[in-house]
């Protein structure tokens, strides 16, 4: 149920199991208001000490590799990812710590300090960022183009699509055995999944002390140098991302650059989540102006919400609902799981099936007294 990465991917690998699948879904696939859609998504192993994530995206990133040689067109496209810090790198930072582990698994990120930061990247302010690094292991997806692509070859493998929407399990006492739709029409199945992105703590309203719908503001600018903005010289960035939150990418074909903001992120009702604001779009101006001063007065041609569905964590949820029988639930994606795109279908599969996996138990149900304190996940992927 859900056909954004995570139910595509899902469907997908269901299918070539042999299971017979159907995908529920109200709006158009990819649909404007989920989490994996928008133009880009960051794909990078940059998680801290959080060694668990860095190995799940060197897997994903071979996952990404695979699908741009089977694909009719590559959509991950590795162009480096740029770590900034305002000050040095500090012990204990997340960039720091990234850095450490990129190096002790085998990786060779590149020190960039502030001399050099301008000379090498001339859209960055000079001497606005005294540190960082570049991990040529990264880059960033066409993420809206992933799903439509993972969705043409669901069609292809014989998925059925129902274009409605979900109104409550069939519940026969602790057994789950399929949803009615809001039309009132009863889809039976043996597994129901649910993989609904900021959708699920209002389906699954028992879920709603663990996960929340949030809102996250992404903008788009239009370059006049377009060039200044892409290729070699201008990669995905996060500029104090642990203090400061923000992100980016590189110029679209059409000239747009996206530069978003990561935060705690404000809750919302899916179905009404607002808008960007004004003065979200005078900060960014002001954060372009202090550090990509090319882009300060760009003109601004989109203003988007980027709604998460975030754990309590920010682990991603993917498991058996202990309760409800033949009910998995697959989200919490908390704004870094589309990174993870070519694992979700096999993960997601093995879980349904209880087989063993090598990511699972990191995801499996959980109470709000179980949190980690590792806290190394930042938006944008």
């Amino acid at each position: 149920m859900g056909a954004g990465v995570f139910g595509t991917a899902a469907a997908l690998e269901l299918r070539a199991r042999g299971h017979g699948v159907t995908l529920l879904e109200p709006g158009p696939i990819p649909n404007d208001s989920a989490s994996s859609t928008d133009a880009s998504k960051m794909v990078r192993m940059d998680y801290g000490s959080d060694v668990f994530y860095h190995e799940m995206a060197e897997a994903a990133l071979d996952g990404w590799d695979r699908w741009n040689t089977q694909w009719p067109s590559p959509l991950y496209h590795q162009t480096g990812f740029l770590i900034l810090t305002a000050k040095e790198m500090l012990e204990g930072g997340f960039e720091l710590e990234s850095w450490r582990v990129l190096r002790e698994r085998g990786y060779a990120p590149t020190r960039i300090e502030g001399s050099t930061l301008s000379e090498r990247y001339p859209a960055w302010r000079e001497g606005r960022y005294l540190d960082g690094y570049v991990s040529p292991r990264g880059g960033w997806a066409e993420s809206a183009a992933v799903v439509s692509r993972l969705a043409e070859l669901c069609v292809e493998a014989g998925v059925r699509t129902v274009r409605t929407a979900f109104a409550s399990l069939l519940e026969e006492g602790s057994r789950v055995g399929g949803v009615r739709t809001t039309e009132g029409e009863e889809l039976r199945s043996g597994h129901v999944v649910v993989c609904a992105g900021a959708w699920t703590p209002t389906l699954l309203p028992w879920l709603a002390d663990v996960l929340q719908a949030t809102a996250q503001p992404v903008l788009h600018f239009r370059a006049e140098d377009v060039d200044a903005y892409r290729g070699a010289r201008f990669i995905p960035f996060a500029a104090d991302i642990a203090s400061s939150g923000w992100y980016g990418f590189p110029a679209l074909p059409d000239g747009r650059v996206k530069v978003a903001h990561h935060g705690r992120g404000t809750p919302v009702d899916p179905d009404a989540p607002g808008r960007v604001t004004d003065e979200h779009v005078a900060r960014t101006r002001r954060f372009l102006a202090e550090s990509i001063p090319g882009l300060a007065d760009a003109p601004l041609v989109d203003r988007r919400i980027c709604m998460y569905c975030d754990s309590f964590d920010g682990d991603l949820w993917i498991d058996h609902d202990p309760e409800r029988e033949g009910l998995v639930v697959a989200a919490g994606g908390s704004g870094h799981a589309f990174k993870f795109a070519p694992l979700l279908g096999p993960l997601i599969a093995d879980v349904l099936e209880r087989k063993p996996s090598r990511w699972a138990e990191r995801f499996r149900w959980r109470g709000p007294g179980e949190a980690r304190t590792e806290e190394a996940r930042f938006g944008g992927a």
